[in-house]
């Protein structure tokens, strides 16, 4: 009997503990609705950002009130969850992450075949290799505030190969600096590193651009993404950067690629040509003096030769 009371007791122990979970306060707006709340706020940022720079922040400030209109809530009430939310930024990046994969599942409409189509016209061939999520959220409090990524590498690289990160950022700031950062970092073949770093601030689109132009070979690509802190701004007011419709584009330039096998034909050839002219007969018995010429020509091509990779690392 006490078995069956103590087991009673324990499971009852349980229901209780699980039975307190901390919940939000009654004033403070769901999480799902305010997670339908900045959709449309986003939505209607994104509408604002298609108006002329003088009129965009009134359009946008009307978009936004327009919003809380629909959903019944009122811009204090708005205000205050926010608030409650940036104080415990689990989980308002909770909210951010549910609410990145639905913005992250909006089509592109004729955005991305667009892009490949342009960017296959332009060179001859292009592809997404982009191997994350299409949308990420980030607010300025650490782990939450930055995303690293690598891209593999492989055999369907060509030396030449333009690498093209691009994105569409948008910004929901009460107050304080918007800065956003982007970098992307490519080695090449020799081990020498192209980095290329750009700061957001504005809701629009954004590329980042990496050529091979020496004809090299990429090796290695890693990125990140960074919502930095303003030190100086308010701590609980909602500071949230959405990057979306990421794509990594891999063009190979076919022109440059021709270019470049046609020099190295052209250079054979002429080592051929070369070889070809000599004189048989002073092949096999040069005078000693010409001998040591030629040794010294071929030292001195190989220093030249030597110095031009140095200078090429």
């Amino acid at each position: 009997m006490s078995r069956k009371l103590n087991r009673i007791l324990l499971m009852g122990g349980l229901a209780v503990l699980c039975s307190c979970k901390p919940s939000i306060p009654r004033d403070v707006i769901d999480p799902d609705d305010m997670e339908d709340i900045l959709y449309d706020y986003h939505l209607a940022d994104a509408a604002a950002s298609l108006n002329s720079d003088s009129t965009r922040s009134y359009n946008a400030r009307l978009y936004q009130l327009a919003v809380l209109k629909k959903h019944g809530v009122t811009e204090a009430e708005f205000d205050s969850s926010m608030v409650y939310y940036t104080r415990h930024t689990e989980k308002l990046y909770a909210i951010y992450e549910k609410l990145a994969k639905r913005m992250g599942a909006v089509p592109e409409s004729k955005t991305a075949d667009d892009g490949l189509n342009r960017y296959s016209m332009e060179t001859g061939e292009a592809a997404n290799v982009w191997n994350g999520e299409r949308c990420y959220a980030f607010i300025p409090t650490a782990p939450f505030n930055k995303h690293t990524f690598i891209i593999p590498v492989d055999s369907s690289y060509h030396k030449g190969d333009r690498i093209i990160l691009e994105f569409d950022a948008q910004f929901l700031y009460q107050d304080g600096v918007r800065d956003g950062i982007a970098i992307i970092n490519t080695k090449l073949t020799n081990d020498s590193v192209i980095t290329r770093t750009m700061h957001m601030s504005s809701s629009m689109h954004y590329s980042l651009e990496v050529f091979d132009d020496k004809m090299l070979g990429i090796k290695d690509i890693r990125g990140l993404f960074y919502l930095n802190r303003d030190r100086n701004a308010t701590v609980t007011t909602t500071k949230v950067m959405v990057l979306n419709h990421i794509r990594l584009m891999r063009l190979h330039e076919e022109e440059k690629i021709r270019e470049q096998k046609k020099k190295e034909e052209e250079k054979q050839d002429s080592v051929g040509q070369t070889a070809n002219h000599m004189n048989p007969q002073d092949n096999m018995n040069p005078p000693q003096q010409d001998e040591i010429s030629i040794h010294r020509q071929k030292d001195d091509l190989l220093i030249k030769e030597n110095i031009r990779k140095v200078e090429s690392e």
